[in-house]
């Protein structure tokens, strides 16, 4: 759908009409003060309207913004060329969870009337869930097995709840959480073995999630 941008006259008799429309006693004239500051919002709107609408326009900070600004999204990933030239992906997530069917076709619509006609195609998708077991087993001095399970398993699930879609969960930094828990004098992970690498193609853009978190004492 194409965008026409309000004209600087247009812009400016709105604003004095809804002075008028407020202050019926105000002078709205061509010299008046109101005028003056009517004409100088106009300006800056315009400027804004035509920078927003611009064909040349549609970044890859538009897209997110474009995104994030509908109800539903809190955050947005974009991949430029993912699948080819002129294509842009909008990876869309709520709250930390998977977006609603009919929050992917709104912001969907939303891009496709607002993106540059030189972006041949855009597609916004949610990402794909993919669980990472954690099992450990750790040495405890001062501390109870039930008490380190609860602020292992409370660091473990922030650390992949910061994870974005398409980041890798790294295996030492999953480690270094469990022995920085005041109490454990050793540890050892058993699983992930590796890192936790999400799959980012043509057809999905993975998102590692916290699967079942066990922790047991060290025999």
């Amino acid at each position: 759908m194409a965008h026409s941008t309000p004209t600087h006259t247009e812009i400016a008799d709105t604003l004095l009409r809804d002075i008028r429309n407020q202050l019926p006693d105000a002078d709205t004239g061509p010299d008046s003060d109101y005028a003056v500051r009517a004409n100088a919002i106009a300006s800056a709107l315009q400027g804004l309207y035509q920078l927003i609408h611009s064909p040349a326009g549609g970044n890859q900070y538009d897209y997110h913004r474009w995104a994030v600004s509908l109800p539903g999204v809190t955050e947005a990933y974009v991949y430029p060329l993912r699948r080819g030239y002129g294509t842009v992906d909008v990876v869309i997530v709520t709250h930390n969870d998977l977006p609603a069917p009919e929050t992917i076709k709104a912001v969907q619509s939303y891009i496709d009337e607002m993106r540059p006609v030189t972006a041949k195609d855009c597609l916004v998708l949610a990402p794909e869930v993919v669980k990472a077991g954690i099992t450990a087993r750790v040495s405890l001095s001062n501390l109870t097995l039930e008490a380190a399970r609860q602020q292992i398993t409370t660091a473990l699930s922030d650390y992949f709840n910061r994870l974005a879609p398409g980041e890798v969960a790294v295996r030492t930094q999953l480690g270094a959480l469990i022995s920085e828990v005041v109490g454990v004098v050793d540890y050892q992970l058993l699983a992930p073995s590796a890192n936790v690498v999400p799959v980012v193609n043509k057809q999905t853009v993975q998102w590692i999630r916290a699967g079942t978190i066990t922790v047991e004492k060290m025999p």
